[in-house]
This record gives C-alpha cells, structure tokens and sequence, in this order.
C-alpha cells in the first residue's frame, strides 16, 4: 500500500481506510473455471480477486481495491442511451471526469465501440439477505506516476427489485497479496 499512498495526491479520488470490515461477498462465475471474488464493506470499496481453476491462494491471479467515485441513476431513454447501447460511453475507448482521461483496456485500440462484458453477481450480506446483481462492465486504465488506476463503468440492475439501473463508477488500483492482510 505504500506505492499507494506515495502517489496519492495525483490520483482521481482518496485512498480508503487500509483496514476493511467486510460485511458482504460477491461472487462472479466467468467461465472457464475463473472466479471474481467481491468483499464489500459498508461504504461499498470493493476488495477483488481473479482467481482461476481452484479457490486456494496459487489460484489467484490479481487483487484489486476499488472505491465508489460516481453514480448515475438516469431517468429516462435518452439519458440511459447516453451510458449504456450503440454509440454510448460504455462502449468508446475512452472516458473523461473532472479532468482525469482514461483509455479503454478491452478490445481492439482501433475500434472506436466494442461491447461490455455482461454477468451476474451474487452479493451476499451479513444480514443473510442476497442480491444478484446484473452488471454490464468497461475497464479503463491511466497512468499515474508509478501506478495503473483502474476506472470501472458498470450499468447495474438488481434483478431482485427489477429496478431501471444506476450507472457506477469505482476507481481502483492493484495490490500484492502481501498487502492484504485478513484478521
């Protein structure tokens, strides 16, 4: 985390807590024996891990801690045409807000749209409530000094409440299996 915090100050949005309290878990089958793991805490940082073909610690292939920059909640058609069909900003190669520029990290550089990937989570509470989230998703990337930050685009729907979407934004950065630390 150290790497982190020696760059904050250039970075899109502040640095969480380093100690989490987990109080839900998500979790994405992708295919192909791979696995998003999601630990979530109250204020919605994610903590994510790729894992593939097994569940032990030599099946993880990335860790990521992502925190909440945005959310948009559009209200009609022409608004959810803006994020989310052909032309919208899910789809470009690029995503610019408050000053900072990211470029598209799937599919090919030259396409000017491509599609987002598509899949459900199962996010389950520490209350026992579950939720399966539908979640269409574009990454994009940008330099900052010595660090990669991460922007995830997300339309969301929670299939349970059959609710018309919000549009999430969550900026997040790598980390080493080192710095996570569960106690």
């Amino acid at each position: 985390m150290m790497r982190l915090r020696l760059e904050e100050q250039k970075l899109a949005i502040a640095l969480p807590s380093e100690t989490l309290v987990i109080t839900g878990h998500g979790v994405v089958d992708l295919g192909g024996g791979s696995n998003l793991h999601r630990f979530y805490d109250d204020h919605h940082t994610m903590l994510q891990f790729l894992c593939e073909f097994g569940t032990d610690d030599s099946a993880i292939r990335e860790i990521m801690l992502f925190r909440p920059w945005d959310s948009v909640s559009p209200t009609s058609e022409s608004e959810w045409r803006v994020w989310d069909g052909p032309g919208a900003k899910i789809r470009s190669t690029s995503f610019s807000a408050d000053g900072h520029a990211f470029s598209r990290v799937w599919g090919d550089p030259a396409s000017p749209w491509i599609n987002p990937s598509e899949f459900v989570e199962e996010v389950r509470a520490d209350d026992g409530s579950v939720r399966r989230i539908h979640q269409k998703v574009m990454s994009y990337k940008r330099e900052v000094g010595i660090l990669v930050e991460n922007l995830i685009l997300a339309v969301e729907r929670d299939l349970s409440t059959h609710d018309r979407g919000t549009v999430t934004l969550m900026i997040g950065y790598g980390l080493q299996p080192s710095d996570v630390t569960p106690i």
